[in-house]
């Protein structure tokens, strides 16, 4: 009677580890969720686009190949921001107003011909 006790309990066992593993089906599945995983969109991005932006949940956490994709457009989007706010920048500084520009070489203003007659 004890060697099928025995038997019994280190079937028990071998199943209860088998589960616990997934190896045995019913264990767990793909994670679920109440929110469908919404991307950012194609192109340029809008703060609204960020603010819709849903990830799904995982078992322990967010999924973090969608947080990896989302970050990446995020990084990229800022740096080619940055660059644009750069490049307007050092035009900006460079721009002398025709009005100064013709001031400073004592040339006539642009709104003079030289060939400009005043009528009497």
């Amino acid at each position: 009677m004890t060697w099928v006790a025995l038997a019994v309990a280190v079937v028990l066992v071998g199943l209860t580890v088998a589960a616990v593993l997934g190896r045995i089906d019913g264990g767990l599945g793909p994670a679920t969720t109440s929110l469908a995983y919404v991307p950012l969109p194609l192109g340029q991005l809008e703060p609204e686009d960020v603010d819709d932006v849903r990830l799904d949940t995982a078992l322990r956490g967010y999924r973090m190949d969608q947080v990896d994709e989302v970050l990446g457009r995020l990084t990229d989007e800022l740096r080619s921001l940055h660059a644009q706010l750069s490049e307007a920048r050092a035009l900006a500084q460079s721009f002398v107003p025709p009005a100064a520009a013709a001031e400073d070489d004592g040339s006539p203003p642009l709104t003079q011909s030289p060939y400009h007659r005043p009528q009497e």
